[in-house]
């Protein structure tokens, strides 16, 4: 009988430490990582001091708020988050604290780089978003329909005529758009943006990766110096297959998509992205090889591709589509992925 009552208790407790736990729904995911490092000790001293712990740690983030780091150029964010790193034990204040010196703090001509000037202002890039993108959920990939049970006719204006790099990138480069996605405003602050890139293939439709947009509901599309607000409408998560939607824009989307049994390897293939955010980006290589993977055609190419090219285009020398670019081996060179462009109507 005492072991059931030391047990049912046990439960009561545990039920109420659980009652008491802050909320923490609204914070990024960085604020939460930082929260949880600094209460992990407290782990070992069972939930209810654990959730003191971030209580505690909740009302110090509301006296020293994480500072802005959207506009803060990347190499210079990771230094001044190296500066800060051992921080983060200490408690989320002394760790904003230091952010918020570091960045107020002139910045030395050696932190400069080159890809500083050229990264977009991710603060001013968001700033025209509606109110209610702010707090917007994130589509679930789940309810979508499938990109083929969406998308229009696919695009069958093959082209025949075979370009020189400059006509190819000429005739392409407008379907291809820059994507930079957020979760929310609060991940927006903590730099939690995904770059990736986009092909248009109707005036309002475009085709991507889910990775670079899924789970992030505040979703923009760039395309020298045009901007503009898109949603998910379409997606196969396990294919990585995403087609996205421009708010208001009209698109001038690619006029042929070849079909994977068209393509024989040792063609020409050029990718356009947006590689580390260097906007329609040219890059030339061959069809390696054609493979399946995870039941899904793809187009292994020697074209260079990098983070930020996912969702580009891979075109053959006469402009038309063949593949989204979608992955790249950094262990091997020249050993780059793209999910064939037909499998979207697949």
């Amino acid at each position: 009988m005492d072991k059931i009552l030391v047990i049912v208790g046990l439960v009561v407790v545990s039920h109420a430490a659980w009652a008491l736990a802050p909320d923490r729904a609204q914070l990024s995911t960085e604020e939460n990582a930082t929260i949880n490092t600094a209460c992990a000790p407290m782990v070992s001293q069972g939930n209810g001091s654990f959730q003191v712990c971030v209580a505690r740690q909740m009302a110090a983030l509301k006296d020293h708020p994480t500072p802005d780091l959207a506009a803060v150029p990347p190499l210079r964010l990771r230094a001044i988050e190296r500066r800060c790193l051992y921080l983060r034990r200490t408690g989320i204040g002394p760790y904003n604290d230091c952010l918020k010196q570091a960045i107020e703090a002139p910045a030395a001509a050696s932190n400069a780089a080159p890809d500083d000037a050229l990264t977009p202002d991710y603060a001013k890039l968001f700033a025209d978003s509606p109110p209610e993108t702010a707090t917007a959920a994130p589509v679930a990939v789940a309810t979508l329909p499938k990109p083929a049970d969406f998308l229009p006719r696919r695009p069958d204006r093959i082209a025949a005529t075979p370009l020189s790099p400059a006509e190819v990138f000429k005739k392409v480069a407008p379907a291809v758009w820059v994507v930079v996605a957020t979760p929310s405003r609060a991940e927006l602050r903590v730099h939690n943006v995904a770059l990736g890139s986009a092909v248009a293939v109707s005036e309002h439709l475009l085709l991507t990766n889910c990775h670079v947009v899924k789970g992030r509901a505040i979703i923009k599309l760039v395309q020298e110096g045009v901007r503009d607000n898109a949603s998910l409408v379409a997606a196969d998560e396990a294919s990585d297959r995403c087609v996205i939607k421009a708010e208001s824009v009209r698109l001038a989307p690619i006029a042929g998509v070849r079909a994977i049994d068209s393509l024989a390897v040792g063609e020409r293939a050029f990718a356009v992205g947006a590689p580390l955010s260097f906007e329609r980006t040219l890059s030339e290589g061959l069809v390696s090889a054609i493979r399946s993977r995870s039941g899904r055609a793809m187009v292994q190419t020697s074209a260079a591709i990098s983070p930020g090219s996912s969702g580009g285009g891979l075109f053959d020398e006469r402009g038309n589509l063949i593949g989204i670019t979608t992955l790249t081996y950094r262990v091997a060179q020249n050993l780059n992925f793209a999910i064939a462009a037909e499998e979207f109507w697949k």
